[in-house]
C-alpha cells in the first residue's frame, strides 16, 4: 500500500487499540511489529463465571445428544421403521473413532467398481466471484474470476499431475463408475496429492454463456445415498474419482 495510506492505517490501529491513549506510526510498526492489551476471559468464555457462581450445567450436546438419539429410536421402532438406525448410532454422549473415509470407498464397490480404481478424493469450493452461481451467466464477472486460479478447470497436485502425464490446460476426464465429466487441468502445488477440487457453480446445460464454460462440477459426479447421510440428514460434497488425460476437446 502506498506509505501516505499505511501510516494513516497503522496510526489508527494504534489508537483504536488503546482507546486513543497511544498513536504509533508506520515507523513505529514496522520496528516493533506487534501490540498487544489484556482481554477478559469472560468475554470470550462462559465456563469461568459458570465455576465462580458455583452453577451446575450438563456438557453441551454429549448428555442431550444420547437422550435425542434414544428418544428418536423409539418412536421410529414403535411405527417399525429401521432405516434410520445406522445414523442412530451416530447420537453418541462421546465421540468414538471411524474410519470416515470408509462409507465413500464403500460407495464405489456399490457402484460397479474396484476402489482402486478410483483413487482421488474429489472435492468443491464456493467461488467469490460467482458467490452462490446467481451471476455464473454474466460475462464480466467470467472475465474477473478467470484471473482467480481454479476458475478454468479441476485442479490437481503438479507432481500427481505429472506422474500421470498431465500437463497444465490438458484436457482430462474425470469419471466415477457411473458418471464422467471433460474439463482441463490446472496444477498446483498447494492441494494433496490425492485430492481434486472443482469449483461447485458450474457444469450448466441450459444457463446462456455458462453452458458454453467447458468447466464440470462435481454435482454431475455426485449420487444421492442414504448411506452417505449423516445423522442430521446432511452429506457431504466428497466423491471418489479417477482422473485420465484426453484427447478429446473439453466440454
Amino acid at each position: 500500500m502506498p506509505a501516505v495510506t499505511g501510516d494513516a492505517n497503522c496510526r489508527a490501529a494504534s489508537a483504536e487499540l488503546t482507546d486513543g491513549a497511544q498513536i504509533h506510526d508506520l515507523a513505529w510498526w514496522k520496528e516493533n511489529g506487534l501490540a498487544t492489551k489484556s482481554f477478559p476471559r469472560t468475554d470470550w468464555y462462559l465456563f469461568p463465571t459458570l465455576v465462580a457462581r458455583g452453577l451446575r450445567f450438563e456438557l453441551p450436546y454429549q448428555e442431550r445428544l444420547k437422550r435425542v438419539g434414544a428418544e428418536l429410536g423409539r418412536r421410529l421402532h414403535e411405527h417399525d421403521m429401521r432405516w434410520w438406525d445406522k445414523q442412530l448410532e451416530e447420537y453418541q454422549a462421546l465421540p468414538i473413532w471411524k474410519d470416515f473415509a470408509a462409507p465413500w470407498v464403500a460407495a464405489v464397490t456399490v457402484a460397479g467398481g474396484q476402489p482402486r480404481d478410483y483413487p482421488f478424493w474429489l472435492l468443491t469450493a464456493r467461488s467469490m466471484q460467482y458467490a452462490w452461481g446467481g451471476n455464473v451467466g454474466m460475462q464480466l464477472i467470467k472475465e474477473v474470476a478467470d484471473n482467480i486460479a481454479g476458475h478454468r478447470g479441476v485442479i490437481i497436485n503438479t507432481r500427481t499431475a505429472e506422474s500421470l502425464g498431465i500437463g497444465d490446460g490438458d484436457a482430462v476426464e474425470i469419471a466415477t463408475p457411473q458418471r464422467a465429466v471433460r474439463g482441463r487441468a490446472v496444477l498446483r502445488q498447494g492441494i494433496r496429492p490425492d485430492t481434486l477440487l472443482l469449483i461447485g457453480q458450474f457444469d450448466h446445460w441450459a444457463t446462456p454463456f455458462a453452458k458454453d464454460f467447458g468447466v464440470p462440477s462435481l454435482n454431475t459426479l455426485a449420487t444421492m445415498s442414504l448411506d452417505l447421510t449423516d445423522a442430521t440428514g446432511s452429506g457431504a460434497d466428497i466423491v471418489r474419482v479417477k482422473i485420465a488425460k484426453t484427447e478429446e476437446k473439453a466440454a
